[in-house]
């Protein structure tokens, strides 16, 4: 019996460790194109490839309610309703915020939480040179504002600007700028000494609610959206104008393109949230019936 036991106890050990294995050397490899999902407390890689028909090719999920190292509030309250999710540090890494309060730094390999904050409503969150990290905190009692954190020292508010029902953030390298959308603005930061901003330039935006930015394929441009519509904005020109070719539709929650010229976007279908993610040249849809979806974003863009 003795003996039976200890072979069992060795090939169980022997497939928790080629799974350990497996799981670590698919974790550094998300597939080529593959697309963020965010809604209630999770956040989901999809492969766009394996995906078949309407049915999404889920290949890895963080929830917050099982993230052991976040606290308990953190865990089962600040993040129940996600609603960013960035791919950072050539895909190791995540960005998350939450609008029940809160941001993060996960790790795609362990899933391991190696920063979180809180942050009224936040609503966007974009990583900054110098280990910084900024927050768009929208509509709250203490919020309506951009804040910029250390991510060195979690907790700690470096910088706050106050930004009414703050929306997108966006850290364009070629300019050395953080671009912010409000309610009914768009404005340029620059990054001084000792973790502050200073503000560059604003612009009113065509409509308001601002709710996306995001850049668009090339560093001289951004998507953004508001209550009535998308907009591409040229970053040399100052100007605003439709894209070209794209369903335009009302309250856009999110918006990206990738190399091949393809969109992703969510429109909600209740309230804020919707259960698809659709695309654009080509048209395609993938049906998430059991998550409240905000966002989705391609992986590497």
């Amino acid at each position: 019996m003795e003996h039976r036991n200890t072979k069992f106890r060795n090939r169980s050990a022997a497939i928790i460790c080629l799974i350990l294995i497996i799981t670590r050397a698919f974790s550094q490899t998300i597939p080529a194109k593959s697309f963020l999902v965010c809604g209630d407390s999770r956040v989901l890689i999809v492969d766009y490839t394996k995906s078949h028909d309407s049915i999404p090719e889920i290949v890895w999920i963080w929830d917050a309610h099982l993230a052991k190292d976040l606290p308990e509030d953190f865990r089962t309250k600040k993040f129940n309703t996600m609603d960013d999710c960035k791919a950072i540090s050539n895909g190791k890494q995540i960005l998350v915020s939450s609008s029940s309060g809160a941001i993060a730094i996960l790790n795609v390999a362990d899933k391991k939480v190696v920063f979180y904050a809180e942050v009224p409503n936040a609503h966007s969150i974009e990583l900054l040179p110098g280990n910084l990290l900024a927050a768009a905190s929208s509509t709250h009692v203490k919020g309506n504002k951009v804040m910029l954190f250390d991510i060195g020292k979690p907790g700690n508010v470096l910088f706050t600007d106050s930004l009414y029902s703050a929306h997108g953030l966006v850290w364009n390298e070629k300019r050395k700028s953080l671009f912010a959308l409000g309610y009914d603005v768009l404005r340029e930061y620059g990054l001084i000494s000792k973790g502050s901003l200073a503000l560059k330039a604003h612009w009113k935006i065509p409509g308001i609610g601002g709710h996306e930015l995001r850049p668009a394929v090339d560093d001289d441009h951004l998507f953004v959206t508001e209550h009535e519509g998308a907009w591409l904005f040229d970053l040399r020109a100052h100007q605003f104008k439709k894209i070209e070719g794209f369903h335009d539709a009302e309250n856009i929650k999110s918006l990206g393109k990738d190399r091949s010229g393809q969109y992703i976007f969510t429109i909600p279908e209740e309230s804020w949230w919707t259960f698809h993610v659709r695309f654009f040249q080509p048209e395609r849809s993938f049906v998430f019936p059991d998550l409240k979806v905000y966002k989705a974003r391609w992986f590497g863009k």
